[in-house]
């Protein structure tokens, strides 16, 4: 019966020869479409932007939402003790 160190280099080589055909295959990567999305029904849709409104104001909104957004995701400074430090 072979000892397990003598099968070692022909297991090395087989396990080589495996490794190495798996990638000699050539294929061609399967072809991805994009997904289609699916246009919104009309009851999803947003309305008409009132009359009223002013483009200034929608942008002034936009700017305000932005840096709400922001200061929720910026770093905080670090927080001042509750007492002051006491000296003697």
């Amino acid at each position: 019966m072979p000892t397990p160190a003598k099968n070692l280099p022909a297991l090395t080589l087989a396990l080589l020869a495996l490794l190495v055909s798996g990638c000699a295959h050539n294929s061609s990567p399967p072809v991805l479409r994009p997904a289609e999305v699916p246009p919104l029904p009309p009851q999803a849709r947003q309305p008409a932007k009132p009359p009223i409104c002013s483009t200034t104001c929608s942008d002034g909104l936009t700017k305000l939402r932005t840096k709400s957004l922001d200061s929720l995701t910026s770093p905080t400074p670090p927080a001042q003790p509750a007492n002051a430090p006491t000296t003697r």
